[in-house]
């Protein structure tokens, strides 16, 4: 895995790992498709989407368990406690098809809390993060 080139497109996108290492990278409403398009056309193989609530004041999340203090905005990504959407790519997928593959999971998604639904359409609060297969680290 390149981690040079990595290290610039999570900065060029604002994105943040979780943690060390790349297996999570929250990334922004406003940056997400053109950071899933430069991972897949740089050839990173995403593995799965994980999801956070974004809050402005750690104290102010409903959802969210834990998670990291935002390094670009000022606020608080707190992980939703609900399974990761795992990625799966047919062999021979072309990059267009992997990005358009990736975004639609994630515009699509819709989570059952405990007092509603909730979907990335309609929340503004509800964030990704993106797993990558980090198995040559």
């Amino acid at each position: 895995m390149n981690t040079t080139l990595l290290d610039t497109l999570i900065k060029k996108h604002k994105a943040q790992p979780v943690a060390r290492g790349y297996a999570d990278i929250i990334v922004s409403r406003d940056t997400y498709k053109d950071f899933v398009s430069a991972l897949v056309t740089h050839n990173f193989n995403i593995k799965h989407i994980s999801w956070w609530e974004w809050c402005a004041e750690k104290k102010n999340s409903v959802y969210g368990l834990g998670g990291p203090k935002s390094i670009f905005y000022n606020g608080w990504f707190l992980e939703v406690p609900v399974e990761d959407d795992h990625i799966y790519f047919a062999m021979g997928i072309s990059h267009d098809q992997a990005i358009a593959a990736v975004v639609n999971t994630i515009e699509s998604k819709a989570i059952t809390l405990s007092d509603k639904t909730v979907t990335f359409s309609t929340s503004t609060w509800l964030t990704p993060g993106i797993g990558l297969d980090v198995s040559e680290e």
